[in-house]
């Protein structure tokens, strides 16, 4: 079959052909619908420090983000058959540590990450361990299908930050922070204030239901937070770009007795004023790691099956599967939303 394989460590990967998965007990063999480029994919490309302190082993088949067709079915899986469609989860438990026993598997101590750890979904095939093939309604295109894995993180967030009825600002309108203001919509916000520096990520944050769109290398966005909402601040900000001087802005413009869902991996330590902006605000801080399994994938392909959470202005290219260096070449510079790419 044909995969995109990182070889080595320098910058980039190459299309090739590469033998067919074998299966393993409780493993699963898939056919690739679609799938999406993810900045994590980015990190391995380029292969910076975080991909080079991540336990990554080389030569490696990138990708983790998928719809696909299940074609084999390997031994002790009862749960799935063959020509079930799925997503994929990424998160790889343990199934035996503390977390995983009580119900927090997306947390297991001895975590694996589908196309980090293991090989991944850039390929015509992928094998993935059954517990994290995750079927969904047939009435989701495969396209979406491919980017449920981020968006169970914008949907989570907006399940614990308790949006419905809430003024909600997303600080960071890539993919996921975009998905953000779509979820925000879905469960009814009543203010969504979409920050970001990029005006046509923020057009596209307008098109998915952001009443108020900020670009925050013109105005102060904690500042212009506090203006939109008469003063008070918003109930809640979803923060999805890891940049350090928006957190603290989306602290500055965040109400007392507010919630902040923190997505973004920050590429440095952030200091922040306990004081005056977590004690004396009774902020709650909630960090959020992927999907819970798998109460957040109900609740989003519901939302998806009934038609009430709309994601395709994100998805802003469609490839091929050989085309994946043009595809990493649009996600690196910010020129679209998600990119997908088809075997």
């Amino acid at each position: 079959m044909k995969a995109v394989v990182k070889e080595n460590a320098g910058v980039g990967a190459v299309l090739k052909d590469v033998e067919m998965p074998i299966l393993n007990e409780g493993e699963v063999l898939i056919k690739i619908k679609a799938a999406a480029i993810c900045g994590t994919d980015q990190h391995i490309y380029v292969w910076n420090s975080w991909a080079q302190n991540n336990s990554i082993s080389l030569p490696a088949i990138l990708g983790h983000e998928c719809s696909a067709e299940v074609v084999e079915v390997g031994p002790g899986v009862k749960n799935l058959k063959v020509g079930d469609y799925v997503a994929c989860d990424t998160h790889i438990p343990c199934g035996e540590c503390y977390q995983c026993r009580n119900g927090q598997q997306h947390i297991c101590q001895n975590l694996k990450l589908f196309g980090v750890h293991t090989n991944g979904c850039f390929a015509e095939y992928s094998k993935i361990p059954a517990v994290c093939a995750v079927k969904i309604p047939k009435s989701i295109h495969p396209n979406v299908g491919a980017v449920l894995e981020p968006l169970g993180t914008a949907v989570r967030a907006n399940v614990e930050v308790q949006s419905s009825g809430k003024n909600i600002a997303v600080i960071g309108c890539g993919p996921i922070g975009l998905m953000a203001v779509s979820a925000a919509k879905a469960f009814g916000a009543a203010g969504i204030f979409a920050v970001d520096i990029n005006d046509y990520r923020l057009g596209i944050a307008k098109k998915l239901g952001a009443t108020e769109v900020i670009n925050s290398s013109q105005v102060r966005s904690g500042d212009k937070l506090v203006e939109l909402t008469d003063g008070t601040g918003v109930d809640a900000f979803i923060d999805a770009s890891g940049n350090t001087s928006a957190i603290l802005d989306g602290f500055k413009g965040l109400r007392k007795g507010g919630k902040a869902a923190l997505i973004g991996l920050p590429s440095k330590p952030l200091e922040i004023d306990l004081g005056s902006q977590v004690v004396f605000k009774e902020t709650t801080i909630i960090g959020i790691h992927g999907r819970r399994m798998f109460e957040t994938w109900t609740v989003m392909s519901n939302l998806l099956d009934k038609g009430l959470l709309n994601i395709d202005p994100v998805i802003t290219h469609v490839l091929k599967l050989e085309e994946f260096d043009k595809g990493f070449d649009i996600a690196r510079k910010g020129e679209g939303g998600k990119v997908i790419l088809v075997p």
